[in-house]
């Protein structure tokens, strides 16, 4: 079985695909934050900042803060990633492995092209623009102890409308429970149907 789970940053990816690992029993869990990572390794930042951003600062390279250089910033940030995730994922299909990929960079238009492969595959978002507001702050405090500031707080709002909107296009199912213990639910739902 592969699950991926894809989302916007601070959505609650990582929460529900843990939970979910821990409900299914499954021990390949992979965060996709690690491709970036070593992608990193191999370069310098001065030869390829972008892949040195994030998904919500990548706008910076691109201008002054819009939506459109959000999204241009984002589209530029994961293009790198796309390739090397879905390769990964391909990887374990063709070995018949078992796993669950989460991560900002499984775009819905990549998800979609495995649904005739049996892949489940859905997208975590927040019901409206302060729930996920709220989520991104309480993410971002856990991890740093600090008050994110408001313009990656926007990026991040710009963002999930894209990729919900993304999905809905692809027909993706999206997941809007207000806990990730609501979402996991929802997910072994389907999975067991």
């Amino acid at each position: 079985m592969i699950v991926l789970i894809g989302g916007a940053p601070g959505v609650g990816k990582s929460m529900v695909a843990y939970q979910l690992a821990r409900e299914l029993g499954l021990l390949r869990l992979i965060d996709l934050d690690v491709l970036r990572d070593i992608l990193r390794i191999q370069c310098r930042e001065k030869d390829d900042p972008i892949l040195f951003c994030n998904a919500l600062n990548a706008w910076e390279l691109h201008g002054p803060f819009s939506e459109s250089t959000v999204r241009a910033g984002f589209q530029a940030h994961v293009r790198p990633l796309v390739g090397a995730t879905f390769r990964l994922v391909d990887s374990y299909l063709n070995t018949g492995k078992s796993a669950i990929f989460h991560g900002v960079g499984l775009l819905p238009s990549q998800m979609a092209r495995y649904r005739q492969r049996g892949v489940q595959a859905v997208i975590v978002a927040a019901s409206d623009e302060a729930s996920y507001r709220e989520r991104f702050i309480e993410k971002h405090r856990t991890r740093t102890g600090l008050m994110p500031a408001q313009v990656r707080i926007d990026a991040g709002w710009i963002l999930h409308r894209q990729i919900v909107a993304e999905a809905r296009d692809c027909g993706l199912q999206i997941i809007a429970e207000n806990t990730p213990a609501q979402a996991v639910a929802q997910v072994m739902r389907r999975l067991r149907s």
